[in-house]
């Protein structure tokens, strides 16, 4: 053991300690990113946009809803009350179409992922409106 210590020279040390703190340095430069993301986006509102055949049905603010709310939209030729508001989220509660993709896809509640319903043309997207987030950030969550 006394032989290993020996073939360390202090430059050794030096280099690892060095090595050691430049590899910190992109944790503290995403950290800082996220923050001045996080500070944008105290200021956004979310508004979900639910769109048949292309044409825009409804749009339903998603921040600082509360409590749970069933939307029935006879455009949507789905189950009646299908589309479901849960909190500050939305998704396609049940549906008539045969591989259900847009039940599993579950509850959306930021811009990105996006509730689309095929046969029966039915997308449901969040929206952004007000504060100041670039359309080129990429958030995930």
């Amino acid at each position: 053991m006394k032989t290993a210590f020996h073939m360390i020279k202090p430059w050794d040390i030096i280099i690892t300690i060095f090595l050691l703190i430049l590899s910190l340095v992109p944790l503290s430069i995403f950290s800082f990113q996220q923050s001045k993301i996080n500070a944008q986006m105290e200021d956004t509102e979310y508004v979900a946009v639910i769109s048949v055949d292309g044409d825009e049905l409804k749009r339903v603010k998603l921040t600082g809803h509360t409590g749970t709310e069933f939307l029935n939209i006879p455009e949507i030729k789905c189950t009646p009350k299908t589309v479901e508001i849960k909190d500050e989220s939305i998704r396609i509660k049940s549906s008539t179409c045969p591989e259900q993709i847009c039940v599993n896809t579950g509850y959306i509640s930021k811009p990105g992922p996006s509730i689309i319903c095929l046969p029966h043309r039915v997308v449901i997207s969040v929206e952004t409106i007000g504060g100041n987030i670039d359309d080129e950030v990429i958030i995930s969550s």
